[in-house]
């Protein structure tokens, strides 16, 4: 079965900033020290900086598909949409 998405765009979306899509979801970003943003409004604190995070409660990380698909629930092809828009 061929992909909707070339390994370019997927790439692409995996680089994707993660602050804008966050607080694009309605959640609030607080700086904290060497760039790292903690998201407010999580059941568990995860840290953001870049196209990466981590959740210090059970250790989750990941690009922001990871965070679209493991965080939000999204399925892949839902967080592509969002993210290649």
């Amino acid at each position: 079965m061929k992909s909707r998405w070339s390994r370019k765009q997927i790439r692409a979306a995996r680089q994707t900033p993660l602050r804008p899509v966050i607080e694009g979801l309605g959640y609030r970003l607080k700086p904290r020290r060497d760039g790292n943003y903690e998201t407010i409004g999580l059941a568990n604190e995860v840290i953001v900086k870049d196209h990466y995070w981590v959740s210090t409660g059970d250790g989750m990380a990941g690009n922001a598909i990871d965070f679209l698909v493991n965080v939000e629930g999204m399925t892949f092809a839902k967080a592509m949409e969002l993210l290649a828009s």
